[in-house]
């Protein structure tokens, strides 16, 4: 399974979790630049995404008996909440907050509204769209800032046909 292991954050600091992924840490831009222990947890979690303004982080993990995605207070892990009732994996925010998506183990993009004050409230998540792939070995995906358009990394199957990579291809346009 392919999943996220760092993030770089806005204010240039690092979240990356520990070779065990119940172990998240946060390295930060300047000073001394030594690993900061954030959370040991007792299940692994996986894919771990910061909102944009640095304020929550969304994540999935297995504590449930199966991945769940989940909603924390970041850099504290306070105020955690299940946010998926059906299994999900792979969250990821729209740029502004106010959107998580993620894939449920039935194969659907899913989406959920978040509103972000005083206390976080969430809505029910909703069924955007089937994805092109089964969730079960690589479940990587982009979203676009508005939430609009998404890429999907899909494996491929076989390759027929060879492709060729140009570099310079810049030098190449002033001839």
């Amino acid at each position: 399974m392919l999943t996220c292991t760092h993030q770089w954050l806005t204010d240039g600091s690092i979240l990356f979790m520990g070779a065990d992924a119940r172990t998240f840490y946060l390295l930060p831009p300047s000073g001394d630049r030594k690993p900061a222990r954030l959370l040991r947890t007792q299940s692994a979690w996986v894919d771990p995404q910061v909102s944009q303004d640095g304020k929550w982080i969304a994540y999935s993990s297995r504590e449930s008996g199966r991945s769940e995605i989940y909603i924390a207070a970041f850099p504290s892990f306070t105020e955690r909440r299940q946010v998926s009732n059906g299994g999900g994996v792979g969250a990821r925010w729209r740029k502004d907050g106010n959107e998580l998506f993620f894939l449920s183990l039935e194969n659907e993009l899913m989406s959920l509204d978040v509103k972000r004050g005083a206390a976080l409230t969430t809505g029910v998540p909703r069924i955007l769209f089937k994805t092109p792939f089964a969730v079960d070995s690589s479940y990587q995906y982009s979203v676009t800032g508005n939430g609009k358009r998404f890429i999907f990394n899909e494996p491929v199957k076989e390759a027929s046909q060879p492709f060729t990579v140009v570099l310079n291809w810049a030098a190449g346009l002033k001839q």
